[in-house]
């Protein structure tokens, strides 16, 4: 029943943050853009290269493309999240909201899931759709087929963006409830994905000699693991201090 009610708040929050042209124009350009970028990145060279280079451009580009692909997936979660408390204020639906009978919880849950719904779908989505997109365009031009994600990249998008997901979820949920008008909350949104996207990132920029180590890269996914659950779990312990209706009402 609990996940009922927060399910029934996730939906509103969704219907309402697709009213917004920001948060809509964020999700289509989100989910056509990452498996885009991510086909021109790992077909393109194939189509145009041969031998060496081709491994080379390979081992650099397959772990960017599912750091970018991830990332794509993410960005539209802080637009969704952010309206979380500061959004329902700004279009007076908060003291409706707070004299509903759920539960602080479920409001909470309700909240966190109407990012984690959307973007996670996107996310599943993307990763198919690039990799049947990869694997048509090369076999369809006779080259030799390149399996994405590679091991590293499946652990990437299916562990680590997750948990990157929830962690960033909830740290825009607290912000949502610190500021004073959305725009804000959206503003420091892109601080906050570069924030998680550094250590995904840092297996490319940490190789000055172009070639990507793959034990590196494995290194920084766990690295990047790690650092989400830890702020996962601080973040949504604050979450749920901050989330009930005695602060909330404050907010009104």
């Amino acid at each position: 029943m609990a996940r009922s009610k927060s399910m029934v708040v996730a939906l509103a929050d969704i219907r309402m943050a697709l009213e917004l042209r920001m948060v809509k124009w964020s999700l289509v350009l989100s989910a056509a853009f990452g498996p885009f970028l991510t086909i021109v990145l790992v077909a393109g060279p194939s189509l145009v290269l041969t031998g060496p280079e081709l491994e080379l451009i390979t081992a650099v580009f397959m772990p960017m493309a599912a750091a970018m692909l991830a990332m794509f997936s993410i960005i539209p979660a802080t637009m969704i999240s952010a309206n979380a408390l500061v959004g329902e204020r700004e279009q007076n639906t908060l003291e409706p909201l707070l004299c509903t009978p759920l539960t602080d919880r479920e409001l909470l849950w309700g909240k966190t899931l109407s990012s984690i719904l959307i973007c996670g779908a996107i996310l599943v989505l993307s990763t198919l759709a690039s990799a049947i997109g990869i694997a048509a365009i090369l076999l369809g031009a006779g080259k030799q087929l390149i399996i994405f994600p590679d091991l590293p990249g499946l652990f990437m998008l299916a562990v680590v963006a997750p948990i990157v997901l929830f962690a960033v979820v909830s740290l825009m949920i607290i912000i949502s409830g610190k500021v004073q008008r959305v725009y804000e909350a959206y503003q420091m949104s892109g601080a906050i994905i570069m924030i998680f996207m550094l250590p995904m990132m840092a297996p490319i920029v940490s190789s000055p000699s172009g070639v990507v180590d793959p034990s590196m890269v494995w290194m920084w996914n766990f690295i990047s693991f790690l650092l989400a659950v830890v702020i996962a779990i601080i973040t949504w312990a604050v979450a749920i201090k901050q989330f009930n209706r005695d602060k909330m009402v404050s907010l009104v």
